[in-house]
């Protein structure tokens, strides 16, 4: 049997890290192995405790989210770390992968989108949702602020050409009409699409056809 992600949970809100925790004990292949109040707590307790991903609020007292993620690079780069925020701000984001995140979720979301993104770190390196603007995230793969792990595979002309689209932060409907295609039909090229490079959303497709030079 594998063993379960062993991951942090790092949040100065006792009430909501609780209960992101007891979300998180529902998934089987999932294990809390630390809960911290700030960084300092996060830090001293990897010193005895190997962490796979590590979910990390931003504003907290003693060290926050940005001095934590800082301390961490270099020491644990195994270690993947997931910002957990309610800032959706590009030029605030920019700043975390800078500063070695490797991906970023709002506090809004259910505890679906955060397994994920637990999920997508550790096979991709990097993480986003739908929410995050594509261009930005063709910005950080340019500057090699990200490097991603996609494998390269096979793709068709046409899924190419959807991949392109796509880019350009057209709906399946507005690919369709421009393809003189049904949405019905560009939605099954996108599920292969999807399943070919392992990408979680449309953002990590984008991750994926920058990486292979495809756009």
């Amino acid at each position: 049997m594998n063993q379960p992600i062993r991951l942090a949970v790092v949040d100065d809100h006792e009430l909501f890290r609780k209960g992101f925790v007891s979300l998180l004990k529902e998934h089987n292949d999932l294990k809390v192995v630390i809960e911290a109040a700030n960084g300092k707590e996060l830090i001293e307790q990897l010193k005895s405790i190997k962490v796979d991903v590590i979910l990390l609020d931003i504003e907290m007292p003693v060290m926050d989210g940005i001095e934590t993620t800082e301390r961490l690079q270099g020491k644990y780069d195994a270690t993947k770390i997931i910002v957990v925020s309610m800032y959706n701000d590009s030029n605030y984001i920019k700043h975390l992968i800078s500063k070695g995140a490797h991906g970023f979720i709002h506090k809004e979301h259910g505890v679906e989108i955060v397994v994920e993104a637990i999920y997508g770190v550790l096979e991709n390196n990097y993480y986003f949702n739908e929410e995050v603007s594509q261009s930005l995230v063709k910005g950080l793969m340019k500057n090699k602020l990200i490097l991603p792990n996609f494998e390269e595979v096979s793709l068709t002309e046409r899924e190419k050409e959807i991949i392109y689209f796509i880019s350009k932060e057209l709906t399946n409907k507005e690919i369709g009409e421009r393809l003189n295609l049904s949405t019905r039909t560009i939605d099954g090229h996108k599920e292969r699409i999807l399943q070919k490079t392992k990408a979680k959303n449309s953002v990590g497709i984008i991750m994926y056809a920058v990486n292979h030079q495809i756009i």
